[in-house]
């Protein structure tokens, strides 16, 4: 797993808020840290890998969504999360490239139970756009963009964190923006590949 810790500025005194934000992890554990009383959890799926028409051009891949919650912890509760992939984009032959996959976190912690999704986007088909991923589980949960489909190229959706969705041939950027599409327009180049999800853990 890799993980990202920032500690935020504190008021002096006491528990030093502090985030940590994981872009790799699969059943990993996350504890909570010592003197903090509220956990922020924000997941973000990874985006759809861009697909590709030796005809024409493909669909580019949909755009992750985001699930996001805050609970009352404990220090020593634990969470489990897996952070989702970008899915691969097409190359040489027509067809779909590979959804991106969710990013999850499931655990009890003294402020009740938490059961969190954030879909991956949708492949771009050969011909079809991607769906945006959906989120489920948190108090807010928003879908990822579509990715678009023409005749001059797909583009990838745009992951709904924030992630940009790649131009033809391009990948998304990180959290979950979707891959852009390909084909025979651009020389037969590989689609984009989506790219991966995010999870982060906001202590107070």
């Amino acid at each position: 797993m890799s993980g990202i810790m920032m500690a935020l500025l504190g008021s002096g005194g006491g528990f030093t808020p502090i985030i940590i934000t994981y872009t790799t992890g699969s059943s990993a554990t996350e504890t909570v840290p010592t003197g903090a009383t509220n956990c922020t959890i924000t997941a973000y799926g990874g985006g759809g890998g861009g697909g590709f028409n030796t005809g024409s051009s493909g669909g580019g891949g949909g755009g992750g969504s985001v699930s996001s919650r805050a609970i009352a912890v404990i220090a020593g509760n634990t969470f489990t999360y897996t952070v989702g992939t970008g899915g691969g984009g097409r190359a040489v032959t027509t067809g779909a490239g590979a959804a991106g996959v969710a990013s999850g976190v499931v655990g009890t912690v003294s402020g009740g139970s938490v059961t969190m999704s954030a879909g991956g986007g949708g492949a771009g088909g050969a011909s079809v756009g991607g769906a945006g991923g959906t989120a489920t589980g948190g108090t807010t949960n928003t879908s990822g963009s579509a990715g678009l489909a023409s005749t001059s190229g797909g583009t990838g959706g745009n992951g709904a964190g924030g992630g940009v969705g790649g131009a033809n041939t391009v990948n998304g950027t990180p959290p979950g923006g979707g891959g852009g599409s390909s084909g025979v327009d651009f020389g037969s180049i590989p689609a984009g590949d989506g790219a991966r999800g995010q999870i982060s853990f906001s202590y107070t």
